[in-house]
């Protein structure tokens, strides 16, 4: 084909299309224009009912301004479907509210009119290349179920699908449905000589497949685009990578290697799913390295020292989940069981992908409680033996009795580790060490007296909560009590609240603010995050009202529960009393939030000193962001012949150059083959809904929450992060989270401070549900309302 077609208005380019393509159709355009519409009104009415007699049509804006490579107005502009073609009224009131809806009386403005789709299987939208970055991906946003041509733009369908393909993909598609929709798609790129499209699609039941609309996606603001050979030897780097990583480990049992962005230690809840190198080999260096696998092993797990649990795809963090189910088996059971447990877990996990933000809730045993016995009846079903589950059981009710015991529990080891640290951050701080020597020591003992026992306590927190869940399905405790004990307890958050609210009353000063709670920040690992000191003022603003929720609520279990529980832990074999018990569920979810809060504070420090230290040699906060905490780290104790400014600005522009890289990719939150480098299907994740509250109230994006009046408003946040605790001394009315856990932070503060919560809700949903101005979280019934699903 030598001459392209030029992309014009909505209607005449598809009136253009309509002979040009091969592998899809459009319907018949009618074009008219304002002028002639307010000029001759009952003409034009006239052409149209003689040109669709006997038929049904849609009536569809064609703004000059609405299909621009500078602005598309996509949705601005009215359309009006099902129009009876032989009513006159019908297409005057119809035409009418289209041309109203301009706002303007421009006369070259259009309209158009074509035959009404009918038996509508699939209809939605292909993007010829990302959205947001131009990389070379077709996304496919389709409705399989509602019938209707408009679900996906209009934005409130909950049963959407999002289809994610590399242009040069060496794999089909994974339908033949898709497979003809992209084909149509670039042929459409071919005849416009442009690979950056909008096109509107829609599948009939008779396999037809109908182009709706085309035009251009913006391109303002955005990267030039990469070319797909290029970007696509990176893509074949990253699929080698994971194949070689699939095959057996010796040491590791599984069948296959599977990666997630939220399983165990939830990368994308604190740093994200494209973190700059900075935060990445921070996380990397105190927790997802070593220390992880070390406090397993030290509480009586299987053994996996020197497995790193994180894995970097050319940037973008995956969890090795092979690794992390091998790391939640008793060390005592035999390397058997141990193989047939973990095969099991990752066949459970390929079946039920939603699961992979929840593996320790849905699919693993990796601790013992009231209720487990009745949970591992479901092994018999997948080749276990009665045996074998004896075996399971017993070993966590060993496992589990000595993280809990009373006098000598691991988890008080860990309690006692965290008061170490605020002693040594205060020696290292206030010492004449040089910069690096101090970056070095804050983050060796952070290591140690910090992550270490906060891991510990992270794994105690989680059985402690195991343990609660237990109660309520004995029915011992309803699940309304089960969030009354949660507010009972004394957390970091709660007292944040107590504290603001006597600031704002002028008893407790900004100085003791700022020193107790100034080194938060809402990206923890985050270099170019505020800190609380540094943002003092919108953080905690005298403006905003109180909580009136700050008392906190008592809670206490009542004699005939008390001897339901105990008789459960005597008949379950738990050498713990009652109370022995509640000790440790009280001492283990308030130390996880302390220890949290304490080493954040070496961390915190850590950034600080990084920022001071590329201020020293010329390098921005933005520029240090981009360091490598292993390069900065390494200086220590030893002398090179190269300059420090140098090694470091050396850092910068490598990290610079492979995050440009990073930013393009795109990976699904599951990877169970390698196959997902080039197309996959996002995840319907399954939300993770905390309390049993209900809320409708306005919603407030992240970008406004430093502008914003919070109080009862709904927030929305991408990271679960529990830097955001701030937050809570909004007055918030809920919260929702695209990423974060069941188990994550964010959703045991919302737990204690019966906040109704959304956490790790996905990304189709956020985006979806963000878009609402208003919003109706009912936690009980585990749904979320837009405002068209509300009754009036």
């Amino acid at each position: 084909m030598n001459k392209r077609l030029q992309l014009s208005t909505k209607a005449r380019t598809l009136h253009a299309l309509r002979p040009l393509l091969s592998l899809a159709s459009v319907k018949p355009v009618y074009l008219s224009t304002v002028g002639d519409w307010l000029r001759g009104s009952e003409s034009v009415v006239r052409d149209i009912s003689k040109t669709f007699s006997g038929k049904s049509v849609i009536v569809r804006s064609s703004v000059t301004n609405e299909d621009s490579l500078s602005s598309s107005c996509a949705g601005r502009y009215q359309s009006v479907a099902n129009v009876a073609a032989d009513s006159a009224t019908a297409l005057h009131e119809a035409i009418n509210r289209v041309v109203a809806s301009y706002q303007s009386e421009d006369p070259d403005n259009e309209f158009f009119v074509q035959e009404q789709l009918h038996g509508v299987k699939c209809a939605g939208v292909v993007f010829t290349r990302d959205l947001d970055t131009l990389a070379p991906y077709y996304v496919v946003n389709y409705d399989d179920h509602s019938g209707l041509t408009d679900s996906v733009t209009a934005g409130f369908s909950n049963g959407l699908k999002t289809y994610v393909r590399f242009k040069q993909s060496p794999h089909p598609p994974e339908t033949e449905d898709l497979k003809q929709i992209i084909d149509a798609a670039a042929e459409v790129e071919a005849i416009v000589g442009n690979d950056a499209l909008d096109i509107e699609f829609a599948f009939t039941t008779s396999q037809e497949l109908y182009v709706l609309q085309v035009r251009p996606i913006v391109r303002e603001a955005k990267p030039q685009p990469v070319q797909s050979e290029i970007f696509g030897s990176y893509l074949e780097k990253m699929h080698r990578k994971i194949q070689k990583l699939n095959g057996p480990h010796p040491g590791l049992h599984g069948n296959q290697a599977i990666y997630s962005v939220m399983t165990d230690w939830n990368p994308a809840e604190i740093i994200g799913i494209k973190p700059r190198k900075l935060a990445l080999s921070l996380y990397k260096e105190l927790i997802t390295d070593a220390i992880w696998a070390y406090q397993r092993d030290n509480y009586g797990y299987k053994n996996l020292r020197s497995f790193p649990l994180l894995v970097s795809f050319m940037g973008l963090p995956y969890i090795d989940v092979r690794a992390s189910l091998n790391s939640f088996v008793p060390a005592e059971l035999d390397p058997t069981l141990t193989g047939k447990l973990v095969d099991y877990y990752i066949d459970r996990l390929v079946e039920s992908p939603a699961d992979h933000d929840k593996v320790e809730f849905n699919i693993v045993f990796s601790c013992y409680n009231l209720d487990l016995a009745s949970r591992l009846k479901r092994l018999l079903s997948h080749g276990f033996t009665e045996l074998e589950l004896d075996r399971i059981k017993y070993s966590l009710l060993d496992l589990t009795n000595t993280i809990i015991a009373p006098k000598d529990g691991r988890y008080r080891q860990d309690l006692a580790r965290v008061s170490h640290l605020e002693r040594r951050f205060t020696e290292i701080t206030s010492s004449s060490l040089p910069l690096i020597d101090k970056i070095y020591w804050l983050i060796e003992d952070c290591k140690r007296y910090g992550t270490l026992p906060f891991a510990g306590l992270a794994r105690a927190g989680f059985i402690a909560v195991q343990f609660l869940k237990s109660f309520v399905d004995l029915q011992i405790i309803t699940a309304e009590e089960l969030d009354a004990y949660m507010n009972s307890l004394n957390t970091v958050a709660k007292q944040l609240s107590s504290d603001l609210c006597e600031y704002r009353c002028n008893q407790v000063s900004r100085e003791i603010m700022e020193q107790r709670y100034g080194h938060l920040r809402p990206g923890t690992y985050d270099i170019l995050s505020r800190r609380y000191d540094e943002n003092f003022d919108s953080y905690f603003t005298k403006t905003t009202e109180p909580s009136k929720d700050l008392p906190r609520a008592r809670f206490e279990f009542s004699e005939v529960q008390r001897r339901a529980i105990q008789d459960r832990l005597h008949e379950n074999g738990i050498h713990a009393s009652f109370d022995d018990l509640m000790l440790f569920i009280k001492e283990a979810i308030e130390g996880r939030e302390h220890s949290k809060f304490i080493f954040t504070r070496s961390l915190s420090h850590v950034l600080v000193l990084l920022e001071h230290l590329g201020s020293r040699i010329g390098l921005s906060r933005e520029e240090m962001s981009s360091v490598d905490i292993k390069t900065v780290i390494d200086q220590y104790g030893s002398l090179s012949h190269l300059d420090l400014g140098d090694i470091l600005r050396g850092d910068v522009e490598r990290n610079r150059d492979a995050y440009d890289v990073t930013r393009l990719i795109r990976l699904p939150q599951l990877i169970t083959s390698e196959s997902h480098v080039y197309d996959f299907h996002l995840s319907r994740t399954e939300p993770n809904f905390i309390t049993q509250r209900r809320v409708s109230e306005l919603v407030v994006l992240e970008d406004e929450i430093l502008n914003q009046d919070l109080s009862r408003r709904i927030v929305f946040i991408r990271s679960a992060d529990p830097g955001y605790d701030w937050l809570f001394s909004r007055n918030i009315g809920g919260l929702v989270t695209m990423y974060g856990g069941a188990n994550s932070h964010m959703a045991i503060r919302c737990a204690e401070l019966s906040i109704p919560a959304v956490i790790g809700c996905g990304e189709k949903n956020f985006e979806s549900w963000s878009r609402s101005r208003m919003l109706e979280i009912d936690c009980t019934n585990r749904l979320v309302k837009v405002p068209s699903d509300l009754p009036s």
